[in-house]
């Protein structure tokens, strides 16, 4: 049979490809929702802590803020995260091109990628106005995290995280008091 590197090879023009694919994505490097996740543990897939991470990203999320920050990504909703699979979909990112050069001047690895992604996915448009998954929302993020919570917080993680943003307030205005 063929040997690894035709099978690593792009497809033939003709083959089931969407426009997207023809780029060759082999080393581009894997985002799934779940490294990125604050309601999922360290055992199913978060990479970063809590406090940085998001909770319930979806990856066209994640690709609104790739395509915020200009940097090259695919979006694959047929893939699924294999430690969870019943996560769909995942976003591929180029951080490095072919030649070595970066993609971003500021974001040089996965990791930087994910907690600017924890940082701006909350502050997405789509997050704010508290709809579900996003379709194809434009990416403002708010200029500051005090404009964001000024505003009502209308879903009910929001309502919740809130009320614990409150809760954290009220216990540090007790500690100071004793």
């Amino acid at each position: 049979g063929p040997g690894p590197a035709a099978r690593r090879a792009p497809r033939a023009a003709g083959a089931m490809v969407s426009d997207s694919e023809e780029v060759d994505t082999f080393r581009w490097r894997c985002l799934y929702p779940n490294y990125i996740n604050s309601k999922k543990s360290a055992h199913h897939g978060r990479q970063i802590a809590r406090e940085r991470g998001v909770e319930w990203p979806h990856p066209a999320e994640m690709a609104e803020i790739c395509e915020y920050l200009k940097i090259p990504h695919v979006l694959q909703m047929d893939k699924a995260y294999p430690r969870d699979w019943m996560v769909q979909g995942r976003i591929k990112v180029m951080l490095k091109t072919p030649e070595g050069a970066y993609t971003h001047p500021e974001i040089k690895t996965k990791r930087q990628l994910m907690f600017k992604m924890g940082e701006l996915i909350p502050k997405l448009k789509s997050r704010l106005e508290g709809h579900g998954p996003p379709g194809q929302q434009q990416v403002r993020p708010t200029s500051s995290p005090a404009a964001a919570s000024s505003e009502a917080p209308t879903s009910k993680a929001a309502k919740k995280e809130a009320k614990r943003e409150e809760k954290k307030a009220q216990k540090k205005a007790e500690g100071k008091k004793k």
